[in-house]
């Protein structure tokens, strides 16, 4: 039996058998773990290179994945909080919520970065584009009110470059990374963003390797279009729009999606290797599925989800 049937068979029970016991509720798995252990893949693929048996082969993969987890499971950590800007130390700040109070002492410095957008109350609606390589983003619920936008980036991946332009009754906003280089001494790409309540909004975020937490709750939101690789994704929307699309296209991805309880929902899902759980849905077909009140509510969500291996999770929250 050749070492690559023999690993790669081994690898895809593993998978399954995490899966299984996810939904069954007996672990905690996080996909966005796994993703930071991509250089994992390269010392295995070093491995199968070696000119030596092929049950060598193995046990030094065993060994190197062993390793591995045990040092992730000492030292990550499974809370990634929101980040704020502390105006007055001039430093980036962690803590538990999104709000002002920087009762928490520690502090980061780095290479930090701020955007705004001033807001016009001609403004119906308004599009946000942003394309970066990797990161921790966020958006939090804001009451925003004289900036249509606020982008604050703390990290040393690379600076932000910012355009709009105007439509009647719109503007149109891009955030693009302007360089992603290698640095000795990764400080990260970690993005929050608040914006204005009044516009109509698109988003459109195309993203690799990334954590992704946004809270729509509060904004009326038409359209979001994640393109993402190895992501995290946590989504909530809320029912302030009277319809709204969500589409997805992940490789190997934990999605996580909250919809109020008032709003009627329709999901599509086309994914290989997926773990779901829909819970307050009935199946209209093969991945296809609705809420009994989806007919009869006043504001409507469509979700699309194009993924690879993945955890899909969609909650109704009152």
């Amino acid at each position: 039996m050749s070492y690559k049937k023999l690993f790669w068979g081994i690898l895809l029970v593993i998978i399954g058998v995490l899966f299984i016991l996810k939904n069954m509720g007996l672990i905690f798995f996080d996909w966005w773990t796994v993703f930071r252990l991509w250089p994992l893949i390269l010392i295995l693929w070093g491995i199968s290179l070696i000119p030596i048996k092929d049950y060598f082969k193995l046990g030094l993969s065993i060994l190197a994945i062993a390793l591995t987890f045990l040092v992730v499971s000492k030292f990550d950590k499974r809370e990634r909080p929101f980040h704020n800007w502390n105006k007055n130390h001039q430093s980036w700040k962690f803590n538990s919520d999104d709000s002002e109070d920087f009762d928490n002492d520690t502090t980061y410095s780095g290479n930090v970065q701020e955007l705004f957008q001033s807001y016009d109350s001609t403004v119906k609606y308004a599009s946000l584009s942003l394309e970066a390589a990797a990161g921790d983003f966020r958006i939090a619920d804001s009451t925003l009110t004289d900036k249509l936008l606020i982008f604050r980036k703390k990290g040393n991946i690379g600076d932000y470059s910012m355009t709009s332009s105007d439509e009647p009754d719109k503007r149109n906003v891009s955030l693009k990374i302007e360089e992603s280089d290698v640095k000795f001494r990764n400080e990260g790409n970690m993005v929050q963003m608040y914006l204005n309540p009044e516009p109509l909004w698109d988003f459109n975020f195309d993203i690799g390797a990334a954590n992704i937490n946004f809270d729509l709750s509060g904004f009326k939101v038409e359209n979001i279009d994640v393109d993402g690789g190895a992501s995290a994704i946590y989504l909530k929307l809320g029912d302030k729009a009277p319809y709204s699309h969500v589409k997805i296209d992940a490789g190997a991805a934990s999605i996580d999606i909250n919809v109020p309880e008032s709003s009627g929902v329709e999901v599509r899902t086309e994914t290989v290797l997926t773990s779901r759980n829909f819970q307050g849905f009935k199946k209209v077909s093969a991945g296809h599925f609705k809420t009994d009140n989806y007919v009869s509510a006043t504001s409507k969500i469509l979700i699309e989800v194009d993924a690879g291996v993945s955890s899909l999770n969609i909650t109704r929250y009152k």
